[in-house]
């Protein structure tokens, strides 16, 4: 695993940050509370579940001293911005965060804690878009 680390770094590729695990068949289980520090976000074009292209929100974080990603479509479902996306507007560059995925009933929501306070946003399990590799940065 290590050269497999060594050529993902090399060919500048962010390993995405995992708050769930999800296998064929079964419900997310979630990883647990992961402390991270925001560095950056950027527009990109990803595919939702249909497979039309529509506009996220590639965050980049750091845990741990590694570089991960957390890609966020722009909009709900009912065509309003994202909760993540209002929420992580409020943090700072550089500011730590808790982020954990949790359950209640048949949703998950992401926890985020922020020097002190949380808010929690709730997502579905259809919010799980599969981002296109090739992504290129686009205004809205």
């Amino acid at each position: 695993m290590k050269n497999s680390i060594e050529i993902l770094k090399k060919a500048n590729i962010i390993p995405k940050l995992r708050l769930a695990i999800k296998e064929e068949g079964k419900a997310p289980q979630p990883t647990g509370a992961h402390r991270v520090s925001l560095i950056e976000d950027k527009l990109i074009n990803g595919k939702d579940e249909k497979g039309n292209v529509i506009p996220m929100v590639r965050y980049i974080f750091e845990e741990n001293g590694e570089r991960k990603r957390y890609d966020v479509p722009l909009k709900n479902k009912e065509g309003e911005v994202h909760y993540l996306v209002q929420r992580f507007a409020e943090v700072n560059e550089g500011q730590e965060l808790i982020l954990e995925m949790k359950k209640r009933g048949a949703k998950n929501y992401v926890s985020v804690s922020v020097v002190g306070h949380s808010s929690e946003a709730e997502i579905s399990d259809e919010d799980d878009i599969q981002v296109e590799e090739d992504q290129t940065e686009e205004p809205l």
